[in-house]
Formats: C-alpha cells, sequence, structure tokens
C-alpha cells in the first residue's frame, strides 16, 4: 500500500451535497463516484460559511469569518493569522494555488500568502481584461437581466451567449484552471501541496451545451467540473503521482435551487447552503462513508496533520484519528452580511437560525424534518434555549470586524455576480 507524500485539495464553488450524491448515484459524475469509492466520505460535512472568500479563508485558516475578518467577498485576510499553504511550505513542501475568480486573487483575497505558485489569472483568455469590462457593466447587466430567459426552450438569450463563449466571462473556466493546475504540477517538486478551486458551477454556470439537453444548468456545471477534474487526476496517473497522492474533494458552500423559495447562495442558512460534499481519496484511508458531523474549518487541520506540518492555532481539528473521527462537530456559521445579518448552530439533530438584525429564530428537529419546512422556535422551547445559550457563547468570543474597503472594479464585479444588493 501506497503512503501519502502529496496533497491536493480540490474545491468546487456552489457544489451541495445531495446534488452531488444524486450525480454520482445516476452515473453522470464518474470522476466524482471513483473518488467517492477511493477513500473516505464524510456525508454530513458542513461550511462555516455560504459565500465564497469567507468561507475559503476559514478553510485556510482553520477559523471563523468572525475571527480571522473577512465577512464579504472582496475582502483580504490580514498577515496576523497563519495559513496553511505556508504551514506546509515550512515542513518542506512545494504549494501552489489555482483559483478561478477576480475576488480570489492575491491582491484582493491574500490567500496567495504561502504558496510558492499562486494561478491567479495570468492565463486567462487573451480577451478576458476587455470583453469581462462588458460582462462586469450596471448597464449590460441591467439588460441582460430582463433578456436572458427570453427564446425558446432550447434557445434562449443566455444559451446564445454561452454558445458563444461570452457567458463564461464572469470567471476563469474549467479549462484554464485545470491547465494551470497540470502546470503546477510539471513545475512541482515532491512532495507538494496543491490547492484548486473550479467556479464553473456557480451561476450563470459554464455548462456546456452537449450536458444541456437531457439536463438542467446547475446539473450540467457539475458534469462539466467532472470532466474538468477527470483532467487533473490524469495528469496526476500520467506522471505517476496518482498513488502517493491524496486527493480531497469538497465544496466552499451549497447552492439553494428554489428550496425555499430562493435561488443562489449567500442569503439563507438551510442546509441546501451549507452542506457540501467531503471525500478523503487514498488508498491507504479507511474505505466506505462516516455520518459524523465535520466542518470545513477541520479539512486544513487534518492534511496538515497527514503531512506532519504544524498545526494551525483555530477551531479546525483533524477529522481522522487512527479511525475517523466519532463524535459530531458542532456546526457554528454565517450568512453573507449584505444580505441577511444571519448566524446558526448545527448540532445534536437540531438548528437554530438567528436573524441578528430582528432577533427572530428559527428552530428546526433536522431528524423528522431533514428540509427545515417545520419551524418549532415556539415550541420545543428547551431545546430553543439552550442553542441559543450556545451561539451567544460562541458570539461572545469575538471582537468587532472593522468593515474593509474595496476599490469600484472589484464592487462591479461582486455586483455582477450577485454578492450587492
Amino acid at each position: 500500500m501506497e503512503t501519502i507524500r502529496n496533497v491536493l485539495l480540490v474545491s468546487i464553488d456552489c457544489l451541495r451535497a445531495d446534488r452531488y450524491r444524486e450525480g454520482i448515484e445516476s452515473g453522470i459524475l464518474p470522476t466524482f463516484a471513483a473518488l467517492d469509492d477511493r477513500g473516505t466520505t464524510f456525508e454530513s460535512a458542513f461550511t462555516v460559511a455560504n459565500t465564497t472568500d469567507p468561507s475559503l479563508t476559514s478553510f485556510m485558516t482553520a477559523r471563523y469569518p468572525f475571527d480571522h475578518g473577512v465577512v464579504e467577498n472582496g475582502w483580504g485576510l490580514d498577515e496576523e493569522y497563519a495559513v496553511a499553504a505556508a504551514q506546509f511550505r515550512e515542513a518542506g513542501y512545494d504549494t501552489f494555488g489555482v483559483v478561478s475568480v477576480d475576488h480570489l486573487n492575491h491582491e484582493h483575497s491574500r490567500l496567495g500568502r504561502g504558496f510558492d505558485r499562486y494561478f491567479d489569472g495570468a492565463s486567462y483568455d487573451t480577451l478576458y481584461p476587455y470583453l469581462s469590462k462588458i460582462y462586469d457593466n450596471k448597464i449590460f447587466n441591467t439588460v441582460f437581466g430582463a433578456v436572458k430567459d427570453v427564446g425558446t426552450e432550447t434557445y434562449t438569450v443566455k444559451s446564445l451567449l454561452r454558445d458563444t463563449g461570452l457567458i463564461s466571462l464572469h470567471a476563469r473556466r474549467g479549462k484554464n484552471v485545470t491547465a494551470d493546475a497540470i502546470e503546477g504540477l510539471d513545475e512541482s517538486e515532491d512532495p507538494f501541496f496543491g490547492w484548486v478551486h473550479y467556479f464553473d458551477v456557480h451561476e450563470p454556470r459554464n455548462a456546456p451545451r452537449e450536458y444541456l439537453g437531457d439536463h438542467d444548468e446547475y446539473t450540467a456545471a457539475m458534469m462539466h467540473v467532472d470532466r474538468e477534474v477527470g483532467r487533473l487526476l490524469d495528469a496526476l496517473e500520467e506522471r505517476g503521482l496518482a498513488e502517493e497522492t491524496l486527493v480531497v474533494l469538497t465544496g466552499d458552500h451549497g447552492e439553494a435551487l428554489g428550496d425555499h423559495g430562493y435561488t443562489g447562495h449567500g442569503r439563507t442558512l438551510y442546509d441546501e447552503e451549507l452542506h457540501v460534499p467531503l471525500v478523503f481519496a487514498h488508498d491507504s484511508l479507511p474505505d466506505g462513508s462516516v455520518e459524523t458531523q465535520v466542518r470545513t474549518v477541520d479539512i486544513l487541520p487534518t492534511l496538515l496533520e497527514v503531512a506532519d506540518a504544524e498545526p494551525l492555532d483555530g477551531p479546525g481539528e483533524p477529522v481522522f484519528d487512527d479511525d475517523p473521527v466519532e463524535a459530531d462537530r458542532p456546526l457554528y456559521t454565517m450568512a453573507y452580511p449584505t444580505f441577511h445579518d444571519r448566524v446558526a448552530v448545527r448540532e445534536d439533530g437540531w438548528k437554530l437560525i438567528r436573524d441578528r438584525d430582528t432577533g427572530d429564530e428559527e428552530l428546526y428537529d433536522l431528524e423528522t424534518d431533514p428540509d427545515e419546512r417545520t419551524d418549532l422556535a415556539g415550541d420545543a422551547t428547551d431545546r430553543r434555549e439552550a442553542l441559543a445559550a450556545d451561539l451567544d457563547d460562541w458570539l461572545a468570543g469575538f471582537d468587532g470586524i472593522e468593515r474593509q474597503s474595496i476599490d469600484a472594479d472589484t464592487e462591479e464585479m461582486l455586483e455582477d455576480l450577485g454578492y450587492m444588493d
């Protein structure tokens, strides 16, 4: 049995766990299925933030957003906080990262720290810097929002723009991300830590027409990313690195697809926005599924322990000892403050959601009501008070966060992606 020498973390924007599982079971996500079969799958993994920058900054620091201070997209991480890539590098690992949207560029996110190579836009298509200005223009987006669904069942304005390639300009396309990741592999020395983030599942979804005939946009975009991840794993195999590389697949957050009357992410704290896949794929790990509840802040502490690197100073903890953990980890999580100042705690089969602007709370028994349809806040008083006290204790551990300023171009880009009211 091969030992683990290298670590490759693949994160996919907006990848929700139930749709991932349905895709595997229906046979349309062969790459994800192969990873799922190769190691340990945590069926109850949840994000600590339901938007990209807060979530991924928590990945890389093993801290909550209210701790590291990045609570909105486009904000940057202060250098006082240790990052996982630097810990890997200190342990002798070559490091590379590949990101796929402007607000993850190092100049905005400050997540490139610790990476020997951080691919954050140098290989965009030649016309990207110019054409993206059109896509990001407020007038264009107002018109586009009004006409994107005009047309026939097969061809709409949005589908025609997709076919011309213009729709993909909201972010770097999967093929470019994969190309950079392969370049990162080729330039790496052994051992390496790589992080690759795909954005294609995010609205407006890079969904090739070849998949759209029989599938909705979200599913087609997942299939597209599945193929791109497959290309990346093939590159590992071709370079003789597959057997000694631990591959981790996860999502930064989920995506509401009309479940509670809303499409997108950032506004609600129901499980469709919080529940993400989490797979640790390597032949040395136990096979099968684990139902233990874990958090996205636990991922990098696990990988650093595998690499025998210095741990991060945060609440995240490794999910393996000799075996996968058996005790649930309580989840504390937050929504995007620009939309709603909401927080939640998920533990012991229950979830409490609090709107901090109004003080309103919702309570759900996840064992009997997994779809979170029946609010029991007015009935299960003792349970609500206990969870509310836990939430209060968690919030009391953080100081206030000073709002960061962002430049006009970033603000316009975030508006284009739906992150500005």
